[in-house]
């Protein structure tokens, strides 16, 4: 006595089949525990904390703030809708999370540039600051003598003659 698949029972199986993965029951997602949101937010702290390490080395991280506050506008978006779209809510925080952790490998390259602009900037001002003290001290020494040269040079085809 074996199960026979006729039209009639293949309809009626297909049509279960159906419902049932359509059912609330089982595409039901579950909300987002406070251990997700507290991962999500601990990312993005330590992304935080990257971004100002690489701002104290004088990166510019006008670009990775506002990349940290998208993904906490993020987080913020997934906590609101947590409770009536719970699938939602987990894309968001996981779109957060990727976003912290981008923003956190990108903090490191970041401040390595701002470190080195920042040496060479010294290191511009520093030999600036050393040819203007040479040229003062050429200037303070053989100053009178390159005045008398260009005044010579000026006025030496003049004739000075008496008046009166």
């Amino acid at each position: 006595m074996g199960f026979r698949l006729s039209c009639g029972n293949l309809f009626v199986f297909a049509s279960l089949l159906l419902l049932i993965l359509s059912s609330p029951l089982v595409s039901r997602t579950q909300a987002a525990s406070q251990s997700d949101f507290g991962g999500a937010q601990s990312v993005v702290q330590s992304a935080f904390s990257a971004v100002q390490n690489a701002d104290r080395l004088g990166g510019n991280v006008t670009a990775l703030v506002a990349q940290l506050n998208g993904a906490l506008s993020l987080i913020q978006k997934a906590s609101a809708e947590n409770a009536t779209n719970p699938a939602q809510a987990a894309k968001d925080l996981a779109n957060a999370t990727s976003v912290a952790q981008k923003v956190a490998s990108a903090a490191g390259p970041v401040g390595q540039q701002g470190s080195a602009a920042r040496q060479l900037q010294f290191y511009l001002s520093v030999g600036s600051a050393a040819v203007i003290v040479a040229v003062a001290s050429l200037i303070y020494i053989f100053g009178d003598r390159i005045y008398r040269r260009l005044w010579l040079r000026a006025y030496g085809s003049y004739e000075v003659r008496k008046i009166g």
